[in-house]
């Protein structure tokens, strides 16, 4: 018995030993993938809460210290930009980092749109040191109020609408929001912010404030 018991493991496996234990392998992987894979998006999805968390906190301080919204534009008058943008590069028509034309997209790439850092890092609004926030008295600019504004998790910036916050229009522009497009990398929520309207499909954000 113990001759035959040594002759079996001298053979190794059988190819049918072999085909069992590369289909449970299989099986093993065809499981565990799609965990993993659902668990860095659950991870991705965190970060960008996080971060709109940590933009919004900026602009709310920004308003406190200079009793506006940040919407100045190159010539040094409040209240004139649409969207702000994260990230060091300013959003142009030959470089939309989404995956979908938009509204948002238009007022980005426009005269209407600026990115964070100009506004919330580098007091030169529009790229433009002579349209600075006074930086002197009770009312003045004492950032900067984020070290820095980053990508979301997917690559692309995080979108501020601004616009929100200084529009009077009876209907539209109630919310300013402050989101990532998500996923899917296109925005899905409404530009015209009415006070009904949230974030939509997979679309992460935060409402900073809502006008009455």
């Amino acid at each position: 018995m113990a001759h035959q018991s040594r002759e079996r493991a001298d053979q190794g496996f059988t190819l049918v030993e072999i085909v069992v234990v590369i289909a449970v392998v299989l099986l093993l992987t065809g499981i565990a993938v799609p965990m993993i894979s659902g668990y860095v998006e659950d991870g991705r999805r965190a970060r960008a809460q996080s971060e709109v968390k940590t933009l919004a906190a900026g602009v709310e301080m920004f308003y406190s210290n200079t009793s506006v919204w940040p919407a100045r534009d190159a010539a040094g008058v409040d209240n004139r930009l649409y969207v702000l943008t994260s990230g060091p590069t300013p959003i142009t028509a030959a470089n939309n980092p989404w995956l979908s034309t938009h509204a948002w997209i238009t007022w980005a790439s426009g005269a209407q749109g600026d990115t964070m850092d100009n506004q919330l890092v580098l007091n030169t609004p529009k790229a433009t040191v002579a349209a600075a926030y006074p930086t002197t008295g009770e009312v003045a600019w004492r950032g900067p109020y984020t070290d820095g504004t980053p990508l979301d998790p997917w690559g692309r910036p995080y979108i501020m609408l601004v616009r929100s916050a200084w529009d009077g229009n009876a209907t539209n522009y109630k919310r300013v929001m402050l989101l990532s497009a998500g996923p899917n990398g296109r925005i899905d929520t409404r530009q015209q912010a009415r006070s009904t309207d949230d974030f939509r499909a997979d679309d992460i954000g935060i409402i900073l404030h809502q006008r009455q």
